[in-house]
């Protein structure tokens, strides 16, 4: 991936920009899109749509390449480049199938502003890189210089995720930054939750239409092999659930098992 390393320091304007799904290009990092503000301010969960965080210490970054050196503070260990003219530092992160991820956050003490930029690419086999979202560190105060900054609009990014494929996340510290550790990145988060996948074109239930106002999550049951309905090409939405049936769904749904070989007693 090594030539991708030259396209880090394009212009400002495009290496700070948030980057949507539908820019898929092979062996480029940076499309164009429209800049959009960061925010200091924690995401708000409730109910369904609470979020899973995977956070990514500092600790698990590694240079791009063998020419970026770095170090790590003395009083709190974390992470900035010592290479003259910047650099950047990778890792990868491990999300569910179907994920939606849409809050990226971007931990660094920095009272200048603009020195550390986080990326974050789902890349397939091939090496062709699809954009899930880009952020820059904003200016902290001096009082409070280590605060973590998130994007202000979900990104709603859906991860297809296969052994083809991985979520790879990159912070760059820019050319103009200091070097002496008076600004540092502490870490990434990535913000994500589950979602039902989407309602297919054809009906599976004679009983259930398109236009069910459950289609949609009748089709995931059954597409997931959760359900096979109630016999004869129905699936009886309106049927009661016995305490039978409750456990099939339930059991199925949650992938319950148990060792095959028990302890002996």
């Amino acid at each position: 991936m090594g030539h991708f390393r030259r396209r880090l320091w394009l212009p400002v304007v495009l290496a700070f920009c948030f980057l949507f799904p539908g820019f898929a290009q092979a062996g480029q990092r940076h499309p164009k899109a429209a800049p959009q503000p960061a925010s200091t301010s924690r995401p708000q969960t409730f109910g369904i749509d609470d979020y899973s965080i995977t956070s990514l210490s500092d600790l698990a970054f590694t240079p791009f390449d063998s020419s970026v050196t770095y170090n790590a503070g003395d009083a709190d260990y974390f992470r900035y480049v010592t290479s003259s003219g910047g650099g950047s530092l990778v890792t990868g992160a491990v999300l569910p199938a179907g994920a939606v991820i849409d809050y990226i956050g971007l931990g660094t003490c920095d009272t200048v502003g603009l020195s550390f930029t986080v990326m974050s690419w789902e890349v397939d086999a091939f090496g062709t890189f699809q954009p899930i979202g880009s952020l820059a560190s904003t200016a902290h105060d001096a009082g409070v210089p280590c605060q973590t900054d998130y994007n202000a609009t979900a990104l709603g990014y859906q991860v297809l995720y296969n052994s083809q494929r991985t979520i790879q996340i990159e912070v760059a510290q820019s050319s103009l930054a200091p070097t002496d550790g008076s600004v540092r990145f502490s870490g990434v988060e990535i913000w994500w939750h589950r979602a039902v996948s989407p309602a297919p074109a054809v009906a599976t239930f004679n009983d259930v239409p398109t236009d069910h106002p459950f289609f949609q999550y009748i089709e995931a049951l059954a597409a997931s092999g959760i359900t096979g309905g109630c016999g004869s090409g129905n699936y009886c939405p309106d049927a009661p659930l016995t305490r039978g049936q409750m456990a099939v769904f339930l059991a199925k749904a949650l992938g319950l098992h148990f060792p095959s070989v028990q302890p002996p007693d």
